[in-house]
């Protein structure tokens, strides 16, 4: 018998949870991916969703009901055989999937109940949110090729095979290790970690930061994540569209852009969808006279001082939120706004605030969850994707608290009929309002070991690791 495999896997930031209805940020969203299955798999482009847990795709029983047939070979890694009812539970419990949606379990089938029309249902339940869990004895359990192995700890954080997953992973286990960034927020130690061959996986480094490896293969994909300044509409002043529009005129995002990459155009932000979800072009160029004067209305209450809350630790689209915030800091100061910067060390120091809405502004930004430029647009946007301590969501990221009711109609008849003119006005009227501010996108960066095999790019860049094998 051989020696066992293991992956390790750096990352900066720690796992903040296991649970796919909770995981916000990207280094939980690739754990969880392993551990737990969602109902239907993400297509590849042009093709319809394949059932994973289901035994085939939906079936219309009724003007406003789908059901599937639950697969009888599938066990979760306890041994419990997967039945209708643990799907129906661990959906329900979807916060996003639940206020449009009822589930209930009827014999073998998984009944759905549309409140609203969606022809993409199979779309939403292969989403990572939707991964199914059986919570047994205080610990979540799932159907995937890995499960959590005891001992895990947030910066280390062990997976091992599922034994009773369909089929067997290659690699053993799993070590995901936190790299902290030092005090400049660089990631020095990742970087040497890799070079010397302690690392054999990375999806979290810039382009920037990789250029500087000799040991590793590269692989540099078409960005799904935006880099977002949000504007709270809920704060004094920044409720007046023109202040939210003088302060987005006064920031230049290809300076932005150029702290971090040498082809700076190919990254400034021109408008809130990454480039593999679509193209275009907000108008909102950097145009500082004009900024003076959208704040020299008489009517215009312009705000003395703004926080800033900076989302904690590097990010695809953010490698360094400290940097961006100083330079943004120094632009709106140019109208005569300060900018009080609110550093995060935690997830959950970060999330608190977020929840409380207690912020003017905030630094962060977004990475697709899906190939769907809808699922983007709605968690940017959408009313019901606006954060609450009472509401945990894993695709609910309304940091601007948006709240209008001809975006929810706009996302609403996306959702039934995706049509691109539909789409074009919603992101129109975004850029009228400036609720946010897109910065600058994130390509999909990874790094791995040469002793790393059958690796091939994910198109939303968190991979599989029951693909790989090791050298």
């Amino acid at each position: 018998m051989g020696a066992n495999k293991t992956l390790r896997v750096g990352v900066l930031t720690p796992v903040s949870t296991v649970n796919p209805r909770e995981a916000q940020d990207f280094v939980s969203q690739t754990v969880v991916t392993q551990i737990y299955e969602p109902p239907f798999a993400w297509p590849e482009a042009g093709r319809l969703p394949e059932p994973v847990l289901f035994e085939d795709r939906l079936r219309q029983d009724g003007p406003s009901e789908v059901s599937a047939a639950v697969r009888p070979d599938v066990r979760f890694s306890d041994g419990t055989p997967l039945t209708a009812r643990h799907v129906a539970d661990s959906l329900a419990r979807v916060v996003s999937l639940r206020d449009h949606v009822q589930v209930e379990a009827r014999g073998d089938r998984v009944v759905f109940h549309l409140e609203r029309p969606n022809a993409r249902l199979d779309l939403v339940l292969a989403q990572r949110f939707c991964g199914v869990t059986l919570e047994a004895r205080g610990a979540l359990h799932g159907t995937g090729p890995y499960m959590l192995a005891p001992g895990s700890t947030q910066d280390c954080t062990r997976l091992v095979r599922n034994p009773h997953a369909r089929k067997a992973a290659a690699i053993d286990e799993i070590v995901v290790r936190t790299y902290l960034p030092d005090v400049l927020g660089r990631p020095e130690a990742l970087l040497a970690a890799l070079e010397a061959g302690e690392v054999d996986f990375t999806n979290v480094l810039s382009r920037e930061d990789i250029m500087r490896l000799k040991n590793v293969r590269r692989l540099t994909e078409p960005g799904s994540s935006t880099a977002i300044l949000y504007m709270n509409t809920e704060r004094p002043g920044l409720g007046d569209a023109r202040v939210r529009k003088a302060i987005a005129l006064a920031i230049d995002r290809l300076e932005i852009a150029k702290l971090f990459y040498a082809t700076a155009t190919a990254f400034a932000a021109t408008h809130l969808l990454p480039p593999m979800l679509g193209r275009g072009n907000d108008g909102l160029t950097p145009d500082l006279a004009k900024a003076r004067a959208l704040l020299a209305d008489p009517d215009v209450r312009k705000p003395a001082r703004l926080s800033l809350l900076i989302i904690f630790g590097p990010r695809p689209y953010l490698p360094n939120p400290r940097k961006v915030a100083d330079l943004i800091a120094s632009q709106v100061d140019r109208l005569g706004i300060a900018i009080d910067i609110l550093p995060t060390a935690t997830l959950q120091e970060y999330r608190t605030q977020v929840q409380r809405g207690a912020y003017d502004l905030a630094l962060a930004g977004w990475i697709a969850d899906t190939l769907d430029p809808v699922d983007f647009l709605e968690t940017a946007l959408g009313s019901e994707s606006i954060p609450s301590p009472d509401r945990k969501i894993a695709s609910g990221y309304n940091l601007s608290r948006w709240r209008n009711r001809e975006t929810d109609e706009a996302l609403a008849q996306l959702r039934e009929e995706p049509r691109d003119e539909v789409r074009a006005q919603l992101l129109r009227r975004i850029a009228d309002e400036v609720p946010l501010l897109p910065l600058m996108y994130g390509p999909t960066i990874y790094a791995h070991a040469w002793r790393v095999k059958n690796f091939t790019a994910a198109p939303l860049g968190i991979p599989s690791f029951a693909e790989l094998d090791l050298q």
